[in-house]
């Protein structure tokens, strides 16, 4: 009773809305933080030259306050920088945008098609795909252009839309063999972002709460998701973009979801006829949100020190709310249940009806069986199979990326699979222990 009385626990604080006082003061970034468990977040509006609105709010992961110098990490947001760096370059005549990947990169041509072109790689239309493992590899100081010939992956035909941060690993490499420089160095020279080497712990949700997490810097993932900065360094760079001519090109690629894609930005027409681009980006502990309204001289940045995977859709829904509200455009947050409590929820059921069932087993364990007991420990044995290839099957990464991503959830999974083993052993020993005595009958 006391297990399941802690479940019931997890599902209320997991679907609760949080009670924050009404006192007219708290702003809607507030609510927000308090409402997704994020212990840190900053949030601007800014012009071409202006600070329109600015919150800091919450904690690092040191415990020290939110302030404009707090660094995070941008995550996707870094490739819309990478695409700028890269269309510089070639405004000085350094790159061919129509350039073919693997006459830059000879050790490409294993994986990419010999037609496939750097401004493929820009618009996620290369064929790469979709595949984290090779992404993520904190403390990794190895080159992107070191990196990509040890890749082992096959791409899909050239020409559709088709989101792969592989394609900005190769884009970082490009920049890397074509300058024979550092990639940082380059982006700072070409686009005014400096990045930071550290940054503070963190956060990935567990259990409900958040804890904290040595979010990591990754080299390698520079040009795909490892910039950093501070939100001053992050809206100076937004302010930029609204008059950067990589940002506002009208070379883009239908998604097949009612936007395009163009030089690291979603570029979307709203209901009032306004454009916007933008680019939300996550690592393990740090998201980041920026929209681009060049019509109306506006940027929005928002930045936060949680993130978990299976939170994904209330994050970016929350962060797009706000950037519709500061243009007069009214859009509720996602809410509700969600998906990371819902399989917080089934799987933490799972862990104690099984566990409940192997404690039955263990307090029987001199009964004699049933008939089917060779059945259900087959049933055990298959289910655990099924469980430990099937789970990173679905999820697209292995178990040790997802522990980062969702460590909940992952503590759950062994739990379950350390379950199903003991249920197995449990009833083979039942069927050992009383086999002399089912003889004897």
């Amino acid at each position: 009773m006391r297990i399941v009385h802690a479940l019931l626990t997890i599902a209320a604080v997991l679907t609760a809305t949080p009670t924050i006082p009404d006192d007219g003061s708290a702003s809607d970034i507030a609510v927000i933080a308090e409402d997704l468990g994020l212990p840190g977040v900053a949030f601007r509006v800014v012009s071409e030259r202006d600070v329109i609105e600015n919150v800091e709010y919450g904690v690092d992961g040191y415990g020290a306050p939110i302030d404009d110098g707090t660094p995070f990490v941008w995550g996707s947001v870094s490739k819309s920088v990478t695409a700028a760096t890269v269309y510089s370059l070639a405004s000085q005549q350094r790159l061919d945008l129509q350039s073919t990947v693997n006459s830059v990169l000879p050790n490409s041509n294993s994986i990419l098609a010999d037609h496939v072109t750097i401004t493929d790689l820009i618009h996620h239309t290369s064929g790469l795909p979709h595949d984290v493992a090779p992404l993520d590899v904190w403390g990794r100081t190895d080159r992107a252009l070191d990196v990509v010939p040890t890749l082992d992956v096959t791409s899909a035909e050239r020409g559709s839309f088709r989101y792969s941060s592989l394609n900005y690993l190769r884009l970082q490499a490009v920049v890397e063999k074509i300058t024979a420089e550092p990639f940082a160095d380059v982006v700072a020279r070409e686009t005014g972002v400096h990045t930071v080497a550290a940054v503070a712990p963190g956060h990935v949700p567990f259990f409900g709460s958040p804890r904290r997490i040595d979010t990591g810097i990754d080299a390698a993932g520079l040009g795909y998701g490892y910039l950093g900065g501070s939100i001053d360094e992050l809206s100076r760079y937004a302010a930029r973009q609204l008059t950067d001519p990589a940002s506002n090109s009208p070379d883009a690629v239908p998604t097949g979801s009612g936007t395009a894609y163009g030089y690291g930005w979603y570029v979307e027409t709203l209901t009032d006829g306004t454009e916007m681009r933008w680019h939300s980006g996550a690592v393990p502990g740090y998201f980041t949100h920026v929209a681009l309204i060049p019509e109306r001289h506006l940027a929005v940045v928002f930045a936060a020190n949680g993130y978990g995977e299976l939170e994904a859709e209330k994050l970016a829904s929350a962060a797009r709310s706000l950037v519709l509200a500061r243009i007069g455009i009214d859009e509720p947050r996602s809410t509700g249940l969600g998906i990371y409590a819902a399989a917080l929820i089934a799987s933490s059921t799972l862990a104690v009806l099984l566990a409940l069932c192997a404690c039955r087993i263990l307090f029987r364990i001199k009964t004699p069986p049933s008939r089917w007991a060779p059945a259900h420990i087959l049933m055990a044995v298959v289910a655990g199979g099924l469980l430990y290839f099937a789970l990173p099957m679905v999820a697209g990464v292995p178990m040790s990326t997802l522990a980062r991503w969702a460590p909940d959830i992952s503590l759950l999974f062994w739990i379950v699979l350390a379950e199903l083993v003991l249920i197995a052993g449990a009833l083979a020993a039942r069927v050992w222990i009383n086999a002399p005595l089912l003889q004897s009958d």
